[in-house]
Formats: structure tokens, C-alpha cells, sequence
């Protein structure tokens, strides 16, 4: 049987410890109907990534989910906090809330033309059956905010092994000018087991 015991997610100032979840719950409870009486019942990811070159720009990055349902299924929250010295504390700059069983992912970019960006791709669910694609990126005041969403072209189950940020990449860096049909296609950065060849079908990037 799966474990449904709720997980504390702790800030914790010398001897304070704060595991209330007022920093997480206003938004969840935006984007999730169901939530029992916790937010959390599995930590995926609590680690320091960087959105500049050279390990600068570091950000907190705390991902968990929800009750999962009898199919598997919990809503995936994903929070980036930057650290204020001055105040010696941590704000949120994102969040967000996708599920975990129709291949949809909110990917933070440590590398490439895209570095220090979100990328969320999520199912869209009426013809013609394919993904949203959304790019976020930080503005003025080191938020995150939507710089572009569009209809994508990977359809659910399409056989295809790369994740469908991976299928959808040559379309996002062409939205924004960083990549032209013609050029070498991007090499995702979790190639597929056995994947040996990269190309484009139908708008999209295949590996074979």
C-alpha cells in the first residue's frame, strides 16, 4: 500500500523553523481543487540551481506533490526562491502546478541559449489533442513572468522517446530567433536510451 503520510517542507532561520506552508499554500489552492487537509506528500526536489553563467544567479528550487489519486496522478507543484541578504530571507519568484501522468513538465534551463529560463509543457485537453508550450523568464524585479505560450505540435502518445519540451525545442528557439530550419537541431539534455539519430517530423523533433 502507498504511503499517504503527509511530508513538512521546513525553512528553518538559526533556531526559528517555519513549516507552515503559508508561502506555498495561497497559490496551490489557485490550481488544485482537491487538497485534503496537506499540501505535500512527496518531496521530489529541494536544491540550489543557477540561472547565470559560471554557478551565478542561484536560486532555491523546491518541487513536491500532492495526494496522489487511485491513477497514479498528484499535482506537482514546482517553487523557485531567490534569497534576500538584506532581509535575510527567502521570497518566491515562481510556481506552478502541472499534473505527472500525460508526460507535462516544468523544466528550469541551467544551460544553452535558454539558460536561467522555465519551460512548462501541458496537455491540452480538446482537438487537436497537443501541448501547451510556455516560456517564463525573470523580469525587473527578479519574478518570473509568461514570455510566450503557443499551441504546440507533439501530439499525446505519438511513440515519440524525447520529452515533449525536447520534441517541441526547435519550435521555442525558432519563436525566439535563436534557431532557423536548416541549422543543427538542439541535442536535448536527457538523450534517450538508445537514441541514435535526431530529425524532424511534422513540425517536431524525433529521435530514432
Amino acid at each position: 500500500m502507498a504511503d499517504t503520510r503527509a511530508v513538512s517542507v521546513c525553512f528553518v532561520n538559526d533556531e526559528s523553523v517555519d513549516c507552515s506552508e503559508r508561502m506555498f499554500a495561497p497559490y496551490v489552492e489557485q490550481h488544485i481543487s482537491r487538497l485534503g487537509e496537506r499540501l505535500f506528500y512527496e518531496l521530489f526536489t529541494s536544491a540550489i540551481v543557477y540561472s547565470g553563467p559560471n554557478r551565478t544567479g542561484p536560486l532555491l528550487m523546491l518541487r513536491a506533490c500532492t495526494m496522489s489519486g487511485v491513477n497514479g496522478n498528484c499535482g506537482v507543484s514546482t517553487f523557485l526562491f531567490d534569497y534576500d541578504r538584506n532581509a535575510d530571507r527567502f521570497y518566491d519568484v515562481f510556481s506552478n502546478v502541472t499534473g505527472r501522468n500525460n508526460n507535462e513538465e516544468t523544466r528550469f534551463t541551467e544551460s544553452g541559449p535558454l539558460m536561467g529560463d522555465l519551460i512548462v509543457a501541458y496537455p491540452g485537453y480538446d482537438a487537436p489533442f497537443t501541448y501547451w508550450v510556455e516560456i517564463y523568464k525573470r523580469d525587473g524585479s527578479g519574478k518570473y513572468e509568461r514570455f510566450l505560450q503557443y499551441r504546440g505540435k507533439t501530439v499525446y502518445a505519438d511513440g515519440n522517446p524525447l520529452a515533449v519540451i525536447d520534441s517541441e525545442m526547435p519550435e521555442i528557439l525558432r519563436r525566439l530567433k535563436l534557431w532557423a530550419p536548416g541549422q543543427a537541431l538542439p541535442v536535448p539534455a536527457r538523450m534517450p536510451a538508445g537514441c541514435t539519430r535526431l530529425f524532424m517530423r511534422k513540425g517536431v523533433e524525433w529521435c530514432e
